[in-house]
């Protein structure tokens, strides 16, 4: 644990955030996604896309990654959620993903933990976060951070369903 820390994302982690999602998309998504849609995740144009994504970081957006011994096991990004329903102060995780050969051993619940903390400092109440409504992982994983489901759901771009889980103000 003493070498684990999370930190904020830099331009110099888009490679490995990159290399990561992909990774983690085709462990997480397997029998949820078109096969084609996982086969298109190329590390290298992901990393392209993160390091312009995080020269550029909308002011209310934070990307942040955990390091293990140095090296960046997992990510998420957060910012303002746009659901109007849920007002205009509310927090939003949008993604967290954590390398598919570290999932269970905590770093997923410490980078969430830090994540979700840095909304609420920053004044973000309610926090919400999305996820495909078949993962039934990332549904108990969030349920034991205290999101629960509230009913609203939503069309992906990638064909199936999303639910959103929140937690009260």
């Amino acid at each position: 644990m003493a070498d684990r820390r999370v930190r904020p994302a830099t331009v110099a982690d888009a490679d490995a955030i990159g290399t990561l999602a992909g990774r983690a998309w085709r462990a997480a998504y397997t029998d949820l996604l078109a096969p084609d849609v996982l086969a298109s995740m190329d590390p290298a144009e992901l990393g392209a896309t993160w390091r312009e994504y995080l020269a550029e970081l909308p002011a209310p957006d934070r990307v942040w990654v955990i390091e293990d011994a140095g090296a960046v096991c997992g990510f998420a990004r957060t910012g303002p959620c746009p659901d109007a329903d849920v007002g205009t102060r509310a927090g939003e995780v949008y993604g967290l993903y954590v390398d598919p050969d570290r999932i269970g051993t905590g770093l997923g619940r410490e980078l969430f933990g830090h994540a979700a903390d840095d909304l609420t400092d920053r004044g973000r109440r309610p926090l919400v976060v999305w996820h495909f409504a078949a993962n039934d992982r990332a549904g108990r994983f969030y349920e034991r951070a205290g999101f629960a489901a509230d009913g609203a759901t939503r069309p992906s771009e990638f064909g199936v369903p999303e639910i959103r889980r929140r937690r009260p103000a």
